[in-house]
């Protein structure tokens, strides 16, 4: 699994193709991407292979909102209590 974070330069999902890295995360423009390789493509997922009972979209999309509405420091504390309940 690739995840890939950037604001200076930004590569394509397909770059990954070569290496058929079977899943790539990308977080871009304060959203992620879950993309996954099938026949020799990537298609964009809703969830991840690696952890299909876990709404990662969701939870990364409230943490963006809570680092913007009150702090960096709030949006860790609340994910790591979210994780604990999975």
């Amino acid at each position: 699994m690739v995840i890939e974070i950037d604001v200076t330069s930004y590569s394509k999902v397909d770059d990954y193709l070569p290496f058929k890295v079977p899943e790539v995360w990308m977080f871009r423009n304060k959203q992620l991407r879950i993309y996954g390789l099938e026949n020799d493509a990537y298609m964009l997922r809703e969830e991840s292979r690696f952890f299909p009972d876990i709404p990662i979209l969701d939870i990364v999309a409230e943490c963006v909102q809570i680092a913007l509405e009150r702090s960096t420091s709030a949006a860790i504390r609340d994910l790591r209590q979210r994780l604990n309940q999975q």
